[in-house]
């Protein structure tokens, strides 16, 4: 695409070239035999040539602002990771766009072949797995995505483009007796034994280790007993009552004050906890790798397995929509075969 300057009779026209078409169009200005004045009127043009320019770049490229649209994509996406939740993979899908593509290309230069060319460059790639693929080609997708939330572009050109399907992660959970294997085991070591406590804990509340290390004495009732917590993104209240097992893992029958933490977790980094985890289920005797997280399926699993629906779940989890607590149903053998035994029976 071009667009340039033409003069024609002492009239001034643009001469514009857009896929595989010229068109002329007037501009009105007409020169004289003013030198001075046909200086200005010069001037005047190139600024409606440049103005005609970016009308026609934002409609080509879809761009509601074609100066921020002049940006490098690189530079975007250091932008991107200033408010990303884990700001060092953005550098490194950067790293991979650097290696990509030599040159700085702009944001509104990025089109779907682009986004395309480089999912398949990600591919063919040793280093990487189908899921880290998928997820870098997805960071891409998420900046594109702001920039049209910033009025940047008017649509993402990775819209018009499959996604690299990932496979679904290993879901690692506990069932009833590896839960009672671990419990069995007893480290005589504080620190250690405030682990097990919080896990086994999470294991019947699905709690975070977030959520772990912020819950206060204050934020649990009494009659009934249930933890009363306030959701981070939407405020609203989420209602986790106790049963006789999470009651048991923090009862002590001593006074506590409203802000005192249920749980502490001050004396090492979580790192150090996530060994401790380790070791605890070596001593049980249990293969599986089992991280803060796997407590939480392990609740979300167990509640689905003894009847709970996956509203009350969701709900449970904290989750607006039951579109995150689905996969927990997938993986329960259990599930599947209450399923297929709920069918009703015809005589043969």
């Amino acid at each position: 695409m071009s667009v340039k300057l033409r003069e024609k009779r002492g009239k001034l026209y643009l001469d514009i070239y857009q896929s595989g078409t010229r068109t002329w169009e007037a501009l009105h200005l007409e020169l004289t035999k003013d030198k001075t004045q046909n200086k200005e009127i010069w001037h005047i043009a190139e600024l409606c040539r440049s103005k005609r320019e970016m009308q026609l770049l934002a409609g080509a490229w879809d761009i509601n602002d074609p100066i921020a649209g002049k940006i490098s994509l690189i530079a975007y996406l250091e932008k991107y990771s200033e408010n990303y939740k884990n700001p060092s993979m953005v550098k490194r899908c950067i790293h991979y766009v650097k290696e990509f593509h030599s040159g700085s290309i702009q944001l509104i230069q990025v089109t779907p072949k682009w986004i395309n060319d480089f999912q398949n460059f990600l591919l063919k790639k040793d280093t990487l797995s189908r899921s880290s693929v998928s997820f870098y080609a997805g960071i891409v997708r998420s900046a594109l995505k702001q920039a049209v939330s910033n009025e940047i572009i008017l649509k993402s050109p990775a819209d018009v483009v499959q996604r690299i399907s990932a496979p679904e992660p290993e879901m690692v959970f506990l069932n009833i007796d590896e839960m009672q294997a671990l419990a069995k085991i007893v480290i005589d070591e504080p620190y250690a034994m405030e682990v097990r406590r919080a896990f086994l804990f999470a294991c019947y509340t699905g709690l975070r280790i977030s959520d772990l290390e912020t819950l206060t004495w204050g934020k649990i009732t009494t009659n009934p007993m249930q933890i009363i917590k306030s959701q981070e993104k939407t405020k609203a209240p989420t209602y986790i009552p106790l049963n006789k097992s999470a009651q048991a893992l923090i009862v002590d029958g001593k006074p506590h004050a409203v802000d005192e933490n249920v749980f502490n977790f001050t004396a090492h980094s979580r790192r150090v906890s996530y060994t401790y985890l380790k070791a605890w289920a070596e001593a049980a005797g249990i293969q599986k790798t089992i991280g803060w997280h796997t407590a939480r399926r392990t609740f979300a699993t167990m509640a689905l397995e003894h009847g709970a629906d996956i509203y009350t779940v969701a709900k449970l989890l904290g989750h607006s929509s039951i579109s995150n607590v689905t996969k927990y149903a997938k993986v329960t053998d259990k599930l599947r075969l209450k399923a297929i035994n709920a069918l009703p029976e015809i005589e043969l």
